[in-house]
């Protein structure tokens, strides 16, 4: 079995700022793996643990998301590849399905992992446009792989679960990690990586049309950023020493 696993570099939601054209500022703020990608190699990693699954991770991102992409290597994945060049930069959540759509079909795979959405963005878009641009099948809000001829999938709606076998190929999404936990990197793990390489590839190496990539690949662009903030209302309190007062008060306040 092979899987693909998408990963991103976000900066510390905690330190994040955002400039006037409603890019964000990644420059001098820490960065680390989007939680929700780890929770996709998590599971990855747990099937190459329990049934030898070949494992490779993916990124979209500047030059310094090497850094992580060696992480992935110290955690065990077979192969790391970072796509990166100054014409992705931009790009809306279409552009970067694309871009990536475009490498994953010159490679083989059962199976496309990724987290439900990114925290620097958190607009679960990407997967659903990445199935669409493959053509292939998503599975959604997955918490739990089951192993069996194909996968089992339990995903989770609202208050309601559902098992699905999962045929490949497809893209699945995750929004719940593994139950067991991941095993952190030994030294033996540590030495290993840095015997490994990191597949970086350019915009012509991947193929991606120019127009179809980056800013000018994007649909989408922010015109302006607001923080939304709940109206605080003073509390009124009603004396309910009479009842049928209270409740004349009380619907009267609903009625407007």
């Amino acid at each position: 079995m092979k899987i693909i696993v998408l990963v991103k570099q976000v900066p510390d939601p905690n330190l994040v700022t955002i400039s006037e054209n409603g890019h964000l500022q990644r420059e001098n703020v820490p960065s680390m793996m989007d939680p929700f990608g780890m929770m996709a190699l998590q599971h990855a990693l747990t099937l190459k643990k329990n049934i030898g699954a070949h494992v490779t991770a993916i990124t979209m991102g500047p030059p310094q998301a090497e850094d992580m992409m060696r992480r992935c290597l110290e955690y065990g994945v077979d192969e790391a590849v970072l796509l990166t060049d100054r014409a992705f930069a931009g790009a809306d959540t279409l552009a970067t399905a694309r871009t990536l759509g475009c490498y994953i079909k010159s490679r083989k795979f059962d199976y496309v992992f990724c987290g439900m959405q990114a925290t620097d963005g958190d607009t679960a878009q990407l997967p659903p446009e990445l199935s669409a641009i493959l053509g292939i099948n998503i599975y959604s809000y997955v918490s739990k792989v089951r192993i069996d001829d194909p996968l089992v999938m339990t995903q989770i709606y609202d208050d309601n679960s559902l098992e699905i076998e999962a045929c490949c190929p497809a893209v699945v999404s995750f929004l719940r990690p593994p139950e067991d936990p991941i095993v952190l990197p030994s030294m033996k793990d540590f030495m290993d990586a840095r015997k490994k390489s990191v597949d970086t590839l350019n915009a012509w190496m991947v193929g991606v049309p120019p127009g179809s990539m980056g800013s000018k690949g994007s649909r989408t662009h922010v015109v302006r950023i607001d923080t939304v903030t709940k109206p605080k209302k003073d509390t009124e309190y009603i004396d309910g020493s009479d009842s049928k007062s209270a409740a004349t008060i009380l619907i009267g306040e609903v009625k407007g």
